[in-house]
This record gives structure tokens, C-alpha cells and sequence, in this order.
């Protein structure tokens, strides 16, 4: 609807990237009631009366604050809808992590490496920010970070079991044993061998 012209250079155009909902599948629409319609129609109706009036040092700023209004708005309708939603399918992070452990009994991960957000919402059938979105409304947590978490406690299940650093890494799909033990340390502060250390006291 807009010309990217139109931002070049603003505030708003810096804050693009934060509207997830640009990159959500035809079918994770925005469902939106009458209010919320009526809201929109009346930003856009002041936005077309502002383009056909006088063009002065203010213009550019005023169309640009209009719509930023009608991004900010659509934001906040998408985050009552997630809300909504949330309730409706609270066996999502059921099926998430039902996804994740037969990503690796079924070995998944020999071919793909580590799960990846793109790869697990494309499973549940949903795009990777309308997944995200409604992982973080509903964890208060990244899906990445959920990802990472599960990958961590089932590291820490094969060390505690026996199994070396190396086979831990590759067992969990990373490409090198240095990488897991850089993962590993960033989470728990501790290496995987000063952690097995730890439990051998």
C-alpha cells in the first residue's frame, strides 16, 4: 500500500523488521472485528485526505506518523489475536515437543544438523514469525531459546548416561564437538567436561 520512499530515512523505517505479521501464510490472516476494521478504515481515510491536501513541511512527518498508527494498530489486533488463539491450541507446545523428540528418534537430525525454528514451524504448518509469535505469547521465551533448551537437557541426559562429548555433539546434530561445548558452556556455565567432572565428586 505504501511506497518504501516514504519511510526512507524515519524512525519507522529502522523499526520495519519488528512487524513479524508482514512475513505470516495467507491463512494466519488478521481476523478483525468491526472496531478494530472501523480503527483502521479511519487512519486511512485521515492518511488519503492528508496526501490530497497542502504539501508542506509537515506532510512527510504526518503521513509517516499515520502509518506507523496503522502498523502499531494491526500489531496490537495480532497480539489479541495470538492471545486468543493461545487458548484455542495449548496443545502446540505439546506437538512442538513431540516434533522435537522425533526429530531425533526418527534421526532427523543426521540429515538437517540442529532443529531450526523454520523447520519445526513448517512441520506444525505455520510460517516461522506466526510460529515464533505464538511460542513467545505463550512461553514468554524465543522458540529459539525453546529449541536450545530441549537440546541442552537432552545433552545433559546423554552425558550423565556415559556418552563421550563427541558422540553427545553428534548424536544432537552438531557439526563439531567445539560448537557444542561453546553452546553448552553459554547455557549451563560450565563445559561439558568440568560438568561431568562435577558429577563424578
Amino acid at each position: 500500500m505504501f511506497d518504501p520512499v516514504l519511510i526512507n530515512g524515519t524512525d519507522l523505517e529502522k523499526r520495519m523488521h519488528t512487524y513479524s505479521y508482514f512475513s505470516y501464510n495467507t491463512n494466519e490472516a488478521l481476523l478483525m472485528d468491526e472496531g478494530q476494521r472501523q480503527i483502521i478504515v479511519t487512519l486511512l481515510e485521515a492518511l488519503r485526505e492528508e496526501l490530497s491536501g497542502t504539501d508542506d513541511e509537515h506532510q512527510q512527518h504526518i503521513i509517516v506518523s499515520y502509518i506507523e498508527l496503522v502498523l502499531e494498530h494491526v500489531a496490537r489486533f495480532y497480539a489479541k489475536q495470538l492471545s486468543l488463539q493461545t487458548t484455542k491450541t495449548n496443545d502446540l507446545l505439546t506437538r512442538f515437543e513431540n516434533l522435537l523428540n522425533r526429530y531425533y528418534t526418527d534421526g532427523i537430525y543426521r540429515k538437517h544438523g540442529l532443529p531450526t525454528v523454520k523447520y519445526c514451524a513448517q512441520e506444525l504448518f505455520l510460517s516461522p514469525n506466526y510460529f515464533g509469535d505464538l511460542i513467545h505469547q505463550m512461553t514468554d521465551d524465543t522458540a529459539s531459546n525453546v529449541i536450545r533448551r530441549f537440546i541442552m537437557q537432552r545433552a545433559q541426559k546423554l552425558l550423565i548416561s556415559g556418552t563421550s562429548i563427541t558422540q553427545t555433539a553428534e548424536q544432537l546434530g552438531f557439526d563439531y564437538p567445539q560448537h557444542f561445548t561453546r553452546v553448552f558452556k553459554k547455557f549451563y556455565g560450565v563445559s561439558p567436561s568440568a560438568y561431568l567432572k562435577q558429577l563424578s565428586r
